[in-house]
């Protein structure tokens, strides 16, 4: 499966990993339009994961001082239990992962038959 970062935040995020593969990075409020290959599934899709990434560091744009530092996080995350959805028509079939930022700590995983499917989750 292939791996799609989704951001719903004011910071960007870089080094996103879902278990130890790389998901890539993610702008501000952005996401969907990018995938990584490649997300080897699971044999249950109940077992939780581990999504790691640091936020980027923010500096003051006149001063150049740094506001915020790079800041690091890692946290269990559940994908939805009954696991990606199947289908005979390859454009319908869940063949995409959503790591979704929601907030500074929260994580949502989501299945999605698109890339874009996961910006709109």
């Amino acid at each position: 499966m292939t791996i799609v970062p989704v951001n719903h935040t004011d910071r960007y995020a870089v080094g996103i990993s879902l278990d130890k593969y790389w998901a890539g990075n993610v702008s501000r409020r952005s996401g969907g339009g990018g995938a990584i290959c490649c997300y080897p599934g699971l044999k249950n899709w109940s077992e939780p994961v581990t999504v790691s990434w640091t936020w980027g560091w923010e500096e003051d744009p006149r001063t150049k001082a740094v506001t915020k530092p790079d800041e690091s996080h890692t946290v269990v995350a559940h994908f939805p239990a009954s696991g990606p959805h199947h289908d005979p028509d390859m454009h319908k079939d869940d063949s995409y992962v959503c790591v979704i930022l929601r907030d500074i700590d929260k994580v949502d995983l989501a299945f999605s038959p698109s890339r874009s499917g996961c910006a709109d989750k």
